[in-house]
């Protein structure tokens, strides 16, 4: 085994035709190791059936309260929907979980719902996760842990980051003033520390510095710069590769970078420094 291990996870599965193919692509012909569910989307049934032509990709669940319907009837989780029965966008439900304007024990029953949807069609869960990351607001977050726990779910995705190469003394992997970066640092090795103790997960998150993660020119060099400077211990590296051409939904705010990734998830270059850099490549089952 080596000393350095890391899952590159591809998160979005299902969401979209073109988003799916792309992180099969990303897979079969590139460095993708993992992925994440979203169920009952329009691709989600899609992603499934192309599962068996990918045997040794690892599929999580990606828990979602924000994007499409939810899985439950709407009148069973009325704050967590608008007048057309589909989740508040992702924009108004941060601003209802940040204010608590949502119920707990809803959340709870729609994420037990999709992780039972996805096991109900034959999908073996290798962990759980959250879209845009909707599970880790102290709203949601013990909803998150009792549904993953009772559901039997042993692996979660951590919420520590590890910004590589390290840059700065200030914590560069969330944004906004010096104050609120050291106040979510704080929160997230609180959650690793107490409600999320019980589940297994990697170290930590890689993460590339600041300046190279919304520049798309530099992308290929950030990403390139964090794996090769990847430190002793077993990560996770999350993407959004997908192709245009297949359809991305209205709501993504990552479609002009997609196509990007997915060329640097496939190019040689990539997988030499993973060899160069004696890494070795696992999903959530090898762990």
């Amino acid at each position: 085994m080596s000393s350095k291990r890391l899952i590159i996870n591809a998160d979005d599965f299902g969401w979209t035709r073109g988003i799916t193919d792309g992180i099969l692509r990303a897979h079969k012909d590139g460095v993708v190791t993992n992925t994440s569910l979203l169920v009952n989307q329009p691709a989600s049934e899609y992603a499934i059936a192309q599962m068996r032509t990918a045997p040794r990709l690892g599929v999580g669940i990606h828990l979602n309260l924000c994007s499409g319907a939810p899985v439950l009837p709407a009148s069973r989780v009325p704050s967590l929907v608008g007048p057309d029965g589909n989740f508040h966008a992702a924009i108004e439900m941060a601003r209802r979980l940040s204010r608590w304007r949502v119920s707990t024990s809803e959340i709870e029953a729609e994420f037990r719902a999709q992780i039972q949807w996805a096991r109900e069609r034959g999908v073996d869960i290798a962990h759980a996760d959250g879209h845009y990351h909707v599970h880790l607001y102290p709203v949601s977050v013990r909803a998150f842990q009792h549904a993953v726990r009772e559901e039997g779910i042993n692996f979660i995705r951590t919420p520590l980051n590890m910004v590589v190469p390290r840059t700065s003394v200030v914590p560069q992997s969330h944004g906004g003033p010096a104050y609120r970066r050291f106040a979510i640092l704080a929160y997230m090795h609180m959650l690793q520390a107490g409600l999320f103790r019980q589940f297994r997960s990697v170290d930590f998150n890689l993460v590339p510095p600041t300046e190279y993660r919304s520049d798309l020119s530099r992308l290929k060099e950030g990403w390139h710069l964090a794996i090769a400077n990847l430190p002793t211990g077993c990560f996770e590296f999350s993407c959004h590769p997908g192709i245009k051409n297949g359809g991305y939904p209205d709501s993504d705010n990552l479609r002009e970078r997609r196509e990007f990734e997915l060329a640097i998830l496939t190019d040689p270059e990539l997988r030499n420094v993973v060899e160069q850099q004696q890494i070795e490549l696992i999903n959530y089952h090898g762990l």
